[in-house]
Protein backbone atom coordinates (compact mmCIF):
# COMPACT_ATOMS: atom_id res chain seq x y z
CA UNK A 1 0.00 0.00 0.00
CA UNK A 2 1.35 3.39 -0.94
CA UNK A 3 1.47 5.60 2.04
CA UNK A 4 1.83 9.34 2.26
CA UNK A 5 4.28 9.97 4.99
CA UNK A 6 3.67 13.15 6.90
CA UNK A 7 6.43 14.79 8.79
CA UNK A 8 6.34 14.45 12.52
CA UNK A 9 9.93 14.76 13.59
CA UNK A 10 11.62 17.04 16.03
CA UNK A 11 13.74 19.97 14.93
CA UNK A 12 17.32 18.89 14.69
CA UNK A 13 19.82 21.23 16.18
CA UNK A 14 23.30 20.67 14.79
CA UNK A 15 26.33 22.53 16.00
CA UNK A 16 28.54 23.49 13.09
CA UNK A 17 31.98 24.95 12.83
CA UNK A 18 30.93 27.95 10.95
CA UNK A 19 28.64 26.02 8.20
CA UNK A 20 27.77 26.28 5.37
CA UNK A 21 26.15 22.96 2.53
CA UNK A 22 26.75 23.25 -0.13
CA UNK A 23 26.44 24.96 -0.92
CA UNK A 24 23.45 25.81 -2.78
CA UNK A 25 20.47 27.51 -1.69
CA UNK A 26 18.51 30.66 -2.06
CA UNK A 27 18.96 32.16 1.36
CA UNK A 28 16.64 35.07 0.63
CA UNK A 29 13.61 32.98 -0.30
CA UNK A 30 14.25 30.05 1.99
CA UNK A 31 13.85 27.56 -0.86
CA UNK A 32 16.42 24.84 -0.31
CA UNK A 33 17.52 23.38 -3.63
CA UNK A 34 20.53 21.18 -4.22
CA UNK A 35 21.20 21.73 -7.88
CA UNK A 36 24.96 21.85 -8.32
CA UNK A 37 26.82 24.70 -9.95
CA UNK A 38 28.72 24.59 -13.21
CA UNK A 39 31.86 22.72 -12.22
CA UNK A 40 34.24 24.97 -14.14
CA UNK A 41 32.79 28.12 -12.54
CA UNK A 42 32.81 26.52 -9.11
CA UNK A 43 36.44 25.54 -9.60
CA UNK A 44 37.21 29.20 -10.34
CA UNK A 45 35.63 30.22 -7.05
CA UNK A 46 37.62 27.56 -5.20
CA UNK A 47 40.82 28.83 -6.84
CA UNK A 48 40.06 32.35 -5.61
CA UNK A 49 39.52 31.03 -2.10
CA UNK A 50 42.74 29.00 -2.14
CA UNK A 51 44.78 31.96 -3.42
CA UNK A 52 43.39 34.21 -0.70
CA UNK A 53 44.16 31.62 1.97
CA UNK A 54 47.78 31.48 0.82
CA UNK A 55 48.15 35.20 1.54
CA UNK A 56 45.72 35.53 4.45
CA UNK A 57 45.69 32.85 7.12
CA UNK A 58 42.66 34.22 8.96
CA UNK A 59 39.57 32.50 7.53
CA UNK A 60 37.22 35.17 8.90
CA UNK A 61 39.20 37.81 7.03
CA UNK A 62 39.01 35.74 3.84
CA UNK A 63 35.25 35.58 4.33
CA UNK A 64 35.02 39.35 4.81
CA UNK A 65 37.12 40.04 1.71
CA UNK A 66 34.98 37.75 -0.45
CA UNK A 67 31.79 39.31 0.89
CA UNK A 68 33.10 42.77 -0.01
CA UNK A 69 34.21 41.64 -3.46
CA UNK A 70 30.78 40.15 -4.15
CA UNK A 71 28.95 43.20 -2.81
CA UNK A 72 31.03 45.57 -4.93
CA UNK A 73 30.81 43.38 -8.06
CA UNK A 74 34.56 42.80 -8.11
CA UNK A 75 34.07 39.07 -8.62
CA UNK A 76 33.15 38.02 -12.15
CA UNK A 77 29.36 37.91 -12.32
CA UNK A 78 29.03 34.13 -12.67
CA UNK A 79 31.42 33.60 -9.74
CA UNK A 80 29.74 36.24 -7.62
CA UNK A 81 26.36 34.65 -8.29
CA UNK A 82 27.60 31.34 -6.91
CA UNK A 83 29.04 32.99 -3.81
CA UNK A 84 25.88 34.96 -3.15
CA UNK A 85 23.69 31.85 -3.50
CA UNK A 86 25.48 30.08 -0.66
CA UNK A 87 24.32 30.34 2.93
CA UNK A 88 26.74 32.04 5.30
CA UNK A 89 27.68 28.73 6.85
CA UNK A 90 28.24 27.19 3.41
CA UNK A 91 30.57 30.05 2.54
CA UNK A 92 32.59 29.44 5.68
CA UNK A 93 32.81 25.71 4.98
CA UNK A 94 33.92 26.49 1.44
CA UNK A 95 36.74 28.60 2.89
CA UNK A 96 37.66 25.97 5.47
CA UNK A 97 37.44 22.95 3.14
CA UNK A 98 37.69 24.25 -0.45
CA UNK A 99 38.60 20.95 -2.08
CA UNK A 100 35.89 19.07 -0.22
CA UNK A 101 33.45 21.75 -1.37
CA UNK A 102 34.33 20.81 -4.95
CA UNK A 103 33.30 17.23 -4.25
CA UNK A 104 30.10 18.41 -2.56
CA UNK A 105 29.23 20.28 -5.74
CA UNK A 106 29.98 17.18 -7.81
CA UNK A 107 27.67 15.16 -5.55
CA UNK A 108 24.94 17.77 -6.06
CA UNK A 109 25.19 17.47 -9.81
CA UNK A 110 25.01 13.69 -9.54
CA UNK A 111 21.92 13.98 -7.32
CA UNK A 112 20.14 16.30 -9.73
CA UNK A 113 20.94 14.12 -12.74
CA UNK A 114 19.90 10.87 -11.07
CA UNK A 115 16.66 12.41 -9.78
CA UNK A 116 15.71 13.49 -13.27
CA UNK A 117 16.60 10.05 -14.63
CA UNK A 118 14.54 8.20 -12.02
CA UNK A 119 11.54 10.53 -11.77
CA UNK A 120 11.62 12.64 -14.91
CA UNK A 121 11.58 15.80 -12.82
CA UNK A 122 12.95 17.21 -9.56
CA UNK A 123 10.11 18.03 -7.19
CA UNK A 124 9.51 19.77 -3.88
CA UNK A 125 8.36 17.90 -0.79
CA UNK A 126 7.63 14.63 -2.59
CA UNK A 127 9.43 11.32 -3.16
CA UNK A 128 11.71 12.85 -5.77
CA UNK A 129 12.79 15.45 -3.20
CA UNK A 130 13.48 12.72 -0.65
CA UNK A 131 15.47 10.77 -3.25
CA UNK A 132 17.48 13.84 -4.26
CA UNK A 133 18.56 14.57 -0.71
CA UNK A 134 19.25 10.92 -0.03
CA UNK A 135 21.54 10.36 -2.98
CA UNK A 136 23.29 13.72 -2.51
CA UNK A 137 24.23 12.79 1.05
CA UNK A 138 25.15 9.24 0.13
CA UNK A 139 27.49 10.51 -2.59
CA UNK A 140 29.00 13.11 -0.28
CA UNK A 141 29.64 10.46 2.35
CA UNK A 142 31.46 8.32 -0.20
CA UNK A 143 33.50 11.29 -1.47
CA UNK A 144 34.38 13.22 1.71
CA UNK A 145 33.30 11.06 4.66
CA UNK A 146 30.24 11.05 6.88
CA UNK A 147 31.26 13.85 9.25
CA UNK A 148 32.04 16.45 6.61
CA UNK A 149 29.02 15.36 4.59
CA UNK A 150 26.85 16.17 7.61
CA UNK A 151 28.49 19.58 7.98
CA UNK A 152 27.86 20.56 4.37
CA UNK A 153 24.35 19.09 4.25
CA UNK A 154 23.24 20.82 7.44
CA UNK A 155 24.81 24.09 6.32
CA UNK A 156 22.69 23.94 3.20
CA UNK A 157 19.57 24.06 5.38
CA UNK A 158 20.72 27.23 7.16
CA UNK A 159 17.98 29.31 5.60
CA UNK A 160 14.95 31.39 6.48
CA UNK A 161 12.21 29.01 7.58
CA UNK A 162 9.40 31.49 8.17
CA UNK A 163 6.17 30.94 6.28
CA UNK A 164 5.15 28.39 3.67
CA UNK A 165 6.67 26.81 0.57
CA UNK A 166 4.91 26.76 -2.79
CA UNK A 167 3.40 23.32 -2.06
CA UNK A 168 1.50 24.71 0.94
CA UNK A 169 3.66 23.11 3.63
CA UNK A 170 5.60 25.04 6.24
CA UNK A 171 9.22 25.78 5.49
CA UNK A 172 10.06 24.24 8.86
CA UNK A 173 8.42 21.01 7.69
CA UNK A 174 10.56 21.03 4.57
CA UNK A 175 13.71 21.68 6.57
CA UNK A 176 12.94 18.84 8.98
CA UNK A 177 12.19 16.52 6.08
CA UNK A 178 15.47 17.39 4.39
CA UNK A 179 17.56 16.98 7.54
CA UNK A 180 15.98 13.58 8.20
CA UNK A 181 16.48 12.33 4.64
CA UNK A 182 20.03 13.68 4.61
CA UNK A 183 20.83 11.44 7.56
CA UNK A 184 19.31 8.36 5.93
CA UNK A 185 21.33 9.08 2.79
CA UNK A 186 24.56 9.28 4.77
CA UNK A 187 23.83 5.93 6.41
CA UNK A 188 23.36 4.36 2.99
CA UNK A 189 26.53 5.98 1.67
CA UNK A 190 28.55 4.79 4.65
CA UNK A 191 27.47 1.20 4.05
CA UNK A 192 27.69 1.21 0.25
CA UNK A 193 31.43 0.93 -0.29
CA UNK A 194 32.75 1.41 -3.80
CA UNK A 195 29.77 1.36 -6.16
CA UNK A 196 28.79 3.31 -9.24
CA UNK A 197 26.47 6.31 -9.26
CA UNK A 198 23.81 4.28 -11.06
CA UNK A 199 24.05 1.43 -8.54
CA UNK A 200 23.71 3.88 -5.66
CA UNK A 201 20.72 5.51 -7.35
CA UNK A 202 19.07 2.09 -7.74
CA UNK A 203 19.57 1.33 -4.04
CA UNK A 204 18.06 4.60 -2.88
CA UNK A 205 15.21 4.50 -5.39
CA UNK A 206 14.32 0.99 -4.23
CA UNK A 207 14.46 2.16 -0.64
CA UNK A 208 12.16 5.11 -1.37
CA UNK A 209 9.47 2.75 -2.70
CA UNK A 210 9.92 0.09 -0.03
CA UNK A 211 7.11 -0.39 2.52
CA UNK A 212 9.79 -0.27 5.21
CA UNK A 213 11.50 2.87 3.91
CA UNK A 214 12.73 5.31 6.53
CA UNK A 215 12.74 8.17 4.04
CA UNK A 216 9.95 10.68 4.56
CA UNK A 217 8.08 13.09 2.31
CA UNK A 218 5.24 15.56 2.73
CA UNK A 219 2.99 14.63 -0.18
CA UNK A 220 2.88 12.52 -3.33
Amino acid sequence: MRKIKRIAIMLCSVMLIGTAPTIVCNASTGVSEIDGYNEERFQELVNIVVDLKLDIKDEEMVFTILEEKAENNILRSSIGDIWNALTETEKKLLIKYPFDALKVNTAKNIATTQTEIKFGYSGLGDRSDAFRHGIWNAEMTILIGENKAELFATAHEDINTEGYESDGFLKTEHRNMDLHNNGIGREIGKNSGSITENELADIIYGNIYSNTSRFIWLHE
